[in-house]
């Protein structure tokens, strides 16, 4: 790899780590985002779900415009969207205006992602490309990886909102290095289109389906509102084959649909992304809520998932074909599996330490699984579908990942609340509708919460603050009920692949064959 080949994947390994930074940082922030705009989880779960929504709705798209109108462009500009973005998450006065700076968090993202994995690719010569996505995707890991310490670190030296201020810092060093060691492309592809249409009706789609769960869990399942809006997500999702049939460049092309092997690899980069992201975003709140631990010490509480998380995802890739895709990601699902049922036995009063053990084999299964399930699409499509296999793996596992929080904390907020009536009815306190819901969301330090705990005294009291304690835990339970259906059904997905069609060429076998 030449001197100009290092400059460049140096240069565009820097916005890939604030990439990788960006999602997982940002579930760490939940907590004290609940607490200043005092919203519950079912909205502040936009603030992850709006970045993951418009993100990987458009890295079909990004990836087409940088191939028509020059990959350099489109990440300054992707680069210029995110900057603009941050600064309005720093200044965001209200809930709503933080989730749509988010949105524009993802868009500039979805720029930016595609566009630095073409520049890298096309850097180094074809026996170089490996190595070079491989570094590549080891600074998106790293970002994934040490996000959680960067927003605990940051927010104990100012607030939650100083994790955005490094997210714009970095987006202006990203811009200053790109515009420094990447020339201008002066060819560009002219034979493809951006598939606006299909990209539309699949974000309505997805959005149709997260607000259903989001206002499902406030006004009910059979809400007239639900139901339209869930009815709203069958009717796109169903239009988005036919759309995608008569478009010139398919965001998803139909083809690829039909090979079967191809969709099962999909799958398997989302489901586990489900059970990884529901002990991102819930285990630090289980510090903060339950165990009292500031957002600094919770995010070093998640060592031990980062440790092994990373370890897995740099081991792994030597064994892909010495054991096989199969294998190491039916094994990586059933340590998912042993990680929701510990989850389902946790008890408060055991503390931290019985997190620990969670923590090791969720990382231990995430490990076993990411890495195969992403080189099992690039091979299920065959060195020509490389590039959009990529996208549409990251796609996928941002995408299935945002909609798993999403009906995960549909099924905890909804225990929560019916924790907190079950024991607040047992010592005959009758609480309105918004007080429960503001009880199953908060914390006894809660502003909030304190004022409802205020008005009562002796038994009662002391029946509504147990209610607060016990109901995230309740929630908890609830939630990972969900991630252990997910990952018994990555593990059936897992063992129903056909091997002799996921497996990497090695170059002896390619003399072999030829």
């Amino acid at each position: 790899m030449d001197a100009k080949a290092k400059r460049i994947l140096g240069a565009v390994s820097v916005p890939s780590f604030m990439i990788g930074t960006d999602f997982t940082g940002a579930m760490l922030l939940v907590t004290p985002i609940e607490q200043e705009y005092s919203v519950d989880i079912t909205t502040t779960q936009w603030v992850l779900n709006a970045y993951a929504l418009t993100l990987s709705m458009g890295l079909v798209a990004g990836g087409r415009l940088g191939d028509l109108l020059g990959h350099r462009r489109y990440v300054l500009i992707g680069l210029g969207i995110f900057f603009v973005a941050s600064i309005g998450c720093i200044l965001a006065p209200t809930v709503s205006t933080l989730i749509f700076a988010r949105a524009a968090q993802g868009v500039g993202s979805a720029l930016v992602w595609p566009c630095i994995l073409a520049l890298a690719a096309t850097s180094v010569e074809e026996d170089e490309r490996g190595p070079a996505m491989g570094i590549l995707m080891g600074s998106v890991a790293a970002g994934n990886v040490l996000a959680p310490f960067i927003a605990g670190s940051l927010s104990a030296l100012g607030d939650w909102r100083s994790f955005f201020i490094f997210n714009a810092v970095f987006a202006v060093l990203s811009a200053v290095l790109i515009f420094r060691f990447i020339e201008r492309e002066k060819e560009h592809a002219t034979n493809e289109a951006v598939d606006i249409s299909g990209m539309a009706v699949l974000a309505v789609g997805v959005f149709c389906l997260l607000f259903g769960l989001d206002i499902g869990a406030d006004n009910g399942w059979f809400h007239a509102g639900t139901l339209a809006l869930f009815a709203g997500a069958l009717v796109f999702f169903a239009l988005f084959p036919m759309v995608e049939s008569r478009v010139k460049d398919p965001m998803i092309p139909l083809t690829m649909m039909r090979n079967h092997q191809f969709v099962r690899t999909l799958a398997l980069n989302g489901l586990p992304a489900v059970v990884l992201f529901l002990c991102l975003l819930y285990l630090p709140q289980y510090m903060q809520k339950v165990l009292g631990w500031s957002i600094f010490w919770s995010s070093m509480g998640m060592l031990p998932l980062a440790v092994v998380l990373a370890a897995m995802n740099l081991a792994v890739g030597n064994y892909y074909n010495a054991i096989g895709p199969r294998k190491l990601m039916a094994a990586g699902h059933a340590s998912l599996i042993l990680g929701c049922v510990l989850m389902l036995f946790l008890q408060t009063s055991w503390g931290y330490v019985a997190l620990v053990p969670v923590m090791l084999v969720v990382g231990l299964g995430g490990g076993l699984v990411f890495g195969p399930a992403g080189t099992a699409a690039v091979n299920a499509l065959g060195a020509k579908g490389a590039g959009l296999a990529g996208g549409l793996s990251f796609m996928f596992h941002l995408g299935l990942g945002a909609i798993g929080i999403a009906c995960a904390t549909a099924m905890m907020f909804g225990a929560a609340i019916g924790k907190v009536e079950a024991v607040t009815a047992s010592a005959n306190v009758t609480l309105p509708t918004g007080d429960l819901r503001v009880l199953a969301a908060g914390t006894l330090k809660d502003p909030a919460v304190m004022s409802i705990t205020e008005r009562y005294s002796g038994q009662e009291a002391e029946a509504v603050m147990n209610a607060v304690r016990d109901s995230f835990a309740t929630g908890l339970h609830a939630a990972f009920w969900f991630g252990l259906a997910v990952a018994v059904i990555g593990l059936i997905i897992s063992l129903s692949l056909n091997e002799s069609k996921l497996r990497t060429e090695t170059p002896e076998e390619d003399t072999a064959t030829n």
